[in-house]
């Protein structure tokens, strides 16, 4: 993604513009909440060669809740920006210090980073490469930097806060998931009808039936989290 894209997500964000994604968010702290987007939500006419799931972002918020900057997480490489007017306040260095950085050593040993004064500009170039050595990344190979989890500032085990689910909204998504094993379940019908009962028309009726049975489990989920909670 571009510096443009990642300020439109950030002014999208703050301006409650959101309609075109699909946003799910799981907050970290105070001012870090880990995302996952999809920046063009799924439809029925994706290609088949469409990317298989959403990417992965901190979006970075100030005192106020403001967003002022986002980390895009494309596990070899990260990609930050923050917003012109809230540069050089340290919410970015702060955040990938405290929150980012540990989180993101949760699933690997390493990250790598990409820094190229050709492609960003020597301004940008200073400023990324600053924030970089300050959070102990190695620069490595002539663009590349490396920062190893032994070598990371502050390790903390922060999975994110739950958020509870609304009686309305489990209702929804069983709903969604009807519709989605009824959809397969029309795809299947269509198969047997046009070769006859096959091994495969029969593995998708399984599948339908499986996907069928999270209708009830997604409830009995949903409640023995929120007993759990109570607890």
């Amino acid at each position: 993604m571009t510096d443009k894209s990642l300020q439109s997500l950030i002014d999208n964000l703050n301006s409650g513009n959101t309609e075109s994604y699909l946003i799910f968010r799981r907050p970290l702290n105070q001012y870090v909440d880990f995302a996952k987007i999809w920046i063009e939500k799924p439809t029925a006419n994706d290609n088949v060669t469409s990317s298989d799931g959403p990417d992965h972002f901190y979006l970075i918020k100030n005192n106020e809740g403001v967003f002022v900057a986002t980390v895009y997480d494309m596990r070899r490489d990260l990609h930050w920006f923050v917003l012109p007017q809230y540069r050089g306040k340290g919410h970015l260095t702060q955040s990938m210090k405290t929150t980012i950085i540990p989180h993101l050593f949760l699933s690997r040993d390493q990250q790598r980073i990409t820094i190229d004064e050709m492609q960003i500009g020597p301004l940008n170039f200073k400023a990324s490469q600053k924030v970089a050595l300050d959070l102990g990344f190695i620069k490595s190979e002539e663009k590349d930097y490396i920062l190893l989890k032994d070598h990371s500032t502050k390790e903390i085990l922060n999975t994110g806060e739950n958020s509870e689910l609304t009686t309305e909204r489990v209702g929804e998504l069983r709903k969604q998931i009807n519709f989605l094993a009824r959809s397969l379940w029309a795809i299947q019908t269509e198969i047997e009808m046009g070769y006859g009962k096959t091994e495969y028309s029969e593995e998708l009726q399984k599948l339908v039936r499986q996907i069928k049975n999270h209708t009830w489990k997604i409830e009995d989920f949903w409640y023995s989290s929120g007993r759990e909670s109570e607890r």
